[in-house]
């Protein structure tokens, strides 16, 4: 077994205390040495994953990715691998500039007793408009998490069958597209407007915390009076 090691800045793509943070697993009946082979070129990544349109390889350790958005829009970032071990584990963070920061890990386990492998990723990533959009979106079921519990899905049915699931037709796809637009849209403008306007924010839940209040209050002093009024004597 080989680890890929080098020294590497202090960079962090995505702070602790920031993100969006995602942890799914699947299991694929297929021996870890087949899907960790396929999973480490790069460039196999895209038949599975349905919003990635393509991953160049520069060296051992760089690459570049292209996500497909909001539309016509395209998100890019480079990627460092920080840490890998054959047949068991690939770690990643984006580096400085990227349109998306994000960083993670993906493990590959051998199921006992069995020729299966489970497929664990977990990563972290900063949404376009923040945790808002990614709040707004799961409306919509439109968050990360979904999105890689169906590209680990394809996977599973690529490697176990050699064939991808059929796709959601065009209506559908085009639909999904419009709705993630709208509320990237509603999430930026929310954002900017709580940027922009904090005192108004605060003062509209001092509002509804008075009324609220004040509603419990009558509510009690109601129950007063009716429990006086059924008291006997």
């Amino acid at each position: 077994m080989s680890t890929t090691k080098q020294e590497f800045s202090r960079h962090v793509s995505v702070p602790s205390d920031e993100g969006v943070r995602v942890d799914k697993a699947i299991t694929i009946e297929k021996p870890v040495t087949e899907v960790y082979s396929f999973w480490r070129r790069f460039e196999n990544l895209p038949r599975f994953m349905r919003h990635l349109e393509s991953v160049t390889v520069q060296d051992d350790l760089h690459s570049h990715w292209v996500v497909k958005a909001f539309g016509a829009k395209k998100l890019e970032w480079d990627s460092e691998i920080i840490e890998q071990r054959d047949n068991e584990m690939i770690s990643w963070r984006s580096l400085p500039g990227a349109d998306v920061d994000n960083a993670g890990s993906v493990w590959f386990t051998p199921v006992p007793a069995g020729n299966g492998t489970v497929v664990r990723l977990e990563m972290k990533y900063v949404p376009p408009g923040g945790k808002t959009a990614a709040s707004i979106s799961k409306l919509f079921r439109q968050d990360a998490g979904s999105e890689i519990d169906e590209d680990l899905n394809r996977l599973k049915t690529l490697l176990e069958t050699g064939q991808l699931p059929e796709e959601e037709d065009d209506a559908m796809a085009q639909w999904r597209e419009r709705t993630v637009e709208f509320t990237r849209k509603a999430a930026d403008a929310a954002n900017e407007y709580v940027h922009e306007n904090p005192w108004v924010i605060v003062a509209g839940m001092a509002i509804i915390g008075f009324t609220l209040g004040l509603l419990l209050g009558r509510g009690r002093d109601r129950s007063a009076r009716l429990a006086e009024a059924f008291t006997p004597d």
